[in-house]
C-alpha cells in the first residue's frame, strides 16, 4: 500500500455524494472508495467505482476529506489525471469521468479506450487486422441492404478461445433497422466466430 498525492482529483460535489454514501450505507463506516477500470464497455474500458474496507498491498491511496481513494497500481497509469464529478439531472444522476488518458470514448460516458501497454496494444492490434479481413468478407451481405458496420474496438483477451471481444457499430440501413441485435448475432458474430475461434463476444455500440 502507498499513500501518495492525489492524482485523481474528485469535485466537492463528487466528495459529498461519497460521504453520503459512506454515510448511509450500512457498515461502511471507514470504508474507501476503489476506483478501477475493468476490461468491456463500449469503448474499451469500464470505470468501476466500489466502497471497500481498505487498501490491498499493492495499491496506491489518495487521502480525501473524510474518506481515502485507493487505486490498484497496476491501472494507476490509466487513471493518472482524471476529473471525478458527480451531476444530477432531471432525469438521470451519476459520476462523470473526464480522463485525459483516454484515447477514445463512448457516449454512455463510462468507457473509454486507452493503450495501457505495448504488449496488449500490439495483440489488440494484430487481432483487428484479423477482423477487418473477416469483415471484408461479411460486409458485402450488410451493404446488399444498405447497411454496413463499424469496428469501435477489438480487445484481443488471453489468446485463448473464446476470450476475445470485438465491439461494433452498425451504420447506414443497418443502425436504423429495428432488427440491428439479430443481424449482429445472427450474421456478424455468427461468421467472427467460425473464422476467429478467439472473439467470444461480439457486443453492439449504440
Amino acid at each position: 500500500m502507498t499513500t501518495t498525492t492525489p492524482v485523481i482529483e474528485l469535485t466537492e460535489r463528487a466528495r459529498t455524494q461519497v460521504r453520503h454514501l459512506l454515510t448511509s450505507t450500512p457498515g461502511t463506516d471507514g470504508f474507501a472508495l476503489r476506483i478501477g477500470v475493468e476490461t468491456g464497455g463500449c469503448a474499451g474500458y469500464t470505470y468501476n467505482l466500489s466502497l471497500v474496507p481498505g487498501a490491498e498491498a499493492e495499491d496506491a491511496v489518495y487521502g480525501q476529506d473524510g474518506f481515502d481513494v485507493v487505486v490498484a497500481s497496476s491501472v494507476a497509469h490509466l487513471l493518472r489525471g482524471m476529473r471525478v464529478d458527480y451531476a444530477e439531472t432531471l432525469t438521470s444522476s451519476g459520476f462523470t469521468f473526464t480522463n485525459p488518458n483516454a484515447k477514445s470514448s463512448c457516449g454512455c460516458g463510462s468507457s473509454f479506450g486507452a493503450s495501457d501497454a505495448p504488449e496488449r496494444s500490439e495483440a489488440d492490434a494484430l487481432l483487428r487486422e484479423r477482423v477487418e479481413e473477416a469483415m471484408a468478407e461479411i460486409r458485402p451481405f450488410l451493404q446488399g441492404d444498405g447497411g454496413d458496420a463499424e469496428i469501435v474496438a477489438v480487445l484481443a483477451g488471453g489468446g485463448q478461445p473464446g476470450s476475445a471481444e470485438v465491439h461494433m457499430k452498425l451504420t447506414g440501413a443497418c443502425g436504423s433497422c429495428s432488427s440491428a441485435g439479430a443481424t449482429l448475432s445472427g450474421v456478424i458474430e455468427a461468421r467472427l466466430k467460425e473464422l476467429l475461434p478467439e472473439i467470444g463476444r461480439v457486443a453492439l455500440v449504440s
